[in-house]
């Protein structure tokens, strides 16, 4: 257990808010994990804001000892808005109903706080490795999506994912927020916007880990990098207008034209792994890692054309964010993950 070190400031306190959305599969095993901290008890609370569940969410998560909020407002902005608001703690730290954290994560994500200039802190986020992998998640495995704090010339601004990130909740109530207009993309969008409007500093550490459960079905598959190219269209929409912002609509048509020249490539990979497989010279999943990129990618290039269209060529968000929210959900992303 995580003591107070002599002579240091005493250990900020913590709100961890967990959103969720039909979550009974994984919700208690991530509960099991976020209670069982080194970070000290009396210094953090459990929040799980429940948006809108039909399954067995409820029932699950009132058997831990953890504050439950039923959050009639859809999407995970709006439930970590609301763990925001319901929390008195100096720190929020985010993490998903799919994830597990390592019993020192809280720990390690608060502590480079003891630097007043930081303002926000992300960690690794792993995948969760099991027995029993679907060749899905065994793709997800090796070309996780999910890489936190990226930075660098190709880059606009570093920014965390919600699976393992932290800020001061100051911060978080000075910019009001997360954007609940935003259904994808919403954390990426606060990571740039709080350092753009206060100046903030937030950093990376290696040593505050999570595991997460990435998607284990072609459907599933589909969806998520549907999702990823709705939201970056939605983010170059929002950001372009920035003199540093790396990626102009032009940008970001010859991205798409590169990624519709690659998509015969892989059918062409993908059958020559098949033949491959036949002959025993692969395995299974070897033979079908083409066909999955050629799913992610088409399915992404979806996602561009119908934030293209509804953004009107990146001119106006406005479309977008004026649509309800469950008709959004409907519209683009109409089945629950898997």
């Amino acid at each position: 257990m995580m003591t107070q070190p002599t002579g240091q400031p005493p250990l900020p306190t913590v709100t961890v808010v967990i959103p969720v959305y039909n979550g009974a599969m994984t919700i208690a095993n991530c509960l099991k994990t976020v209670l069982a901290q080194t970070y000290p008890r009396d210094k953090y609370e459990v929040v799980v804001v429940e948006n809108g569940s039909t399954d067995e969410t409820t029932e699950i998560v009132q058997r831990y000892p953890v504050r439950l909020i039923h959050n009639e407002a859809l999407g995970p902005a709006a439930a970590r808005n609301r763990g925001i608001q319901e929390s008195q703690a100096e720190i929020i730290a985010f993490t998903d109903a799919d994830c597990l954290v390592t019993p020192t994560w809280l720990e390690e994500l608060i502590k480079p706080y003891q630097d007043p200039t930081i303002s926000g802190v992300g960690g690794d986020i792993q995948p969760y490795r099991h027995d029993g992998r679907t060749i899905v998640e065994l793709f997800n495995d090796q070309f996780s999506p999910w890489m936190n704090y990226l930075d660098g010339k190709a880059e606009f601004l570093p920014q965390l994912y919600t699976p393992n990130a932290s800020y001061r909740r100051s911060l978080l109530l000075e910019i009001n927020g997360f954007n609940e207009k935003m259904l994808t993309g919403e954390d990426v969008e606060i990571s740039w916007r709080i350092q753009m409007e206060t100046g903030a500093k937030i950093v990376f550490t290696r040593a505050a880990v999570v595991y997460h459960h990435h998607r284990s079905t072609r459907q599933g598959l589909i969806r998520q990098y549907r999702q990823y190219g709705f939201g970056e269209v939605l983010l170059d929409t929002l950001f372009s207008h920035h003199p540093d912002y790396p990626r102009s609509r032009q940008i970001q048509l010859r991205r798409m034209v590169g990624q519709m020249v690659i998509l015969p490539r892989y059918i062409a990979s993908g059958i020559l792994r098949w033949t491959r497989y036949l002959r025993g010279r692969i395995t299974p999943y070897e033979a079908t890692i083409p066909w999955l990129w050629l799913l992610a990618e088409s399915s992404n290039l979806q996602g561009k054309i119908e934030a293209l269209i509804a953004t009107r060529l990146m001119t106006d968000t406005r479309p977008v964010f004026n649509m309800e929210a469950r008709l959004f959900i409907q519209r683009m992303f109409p089945s629950r993950k898997s």
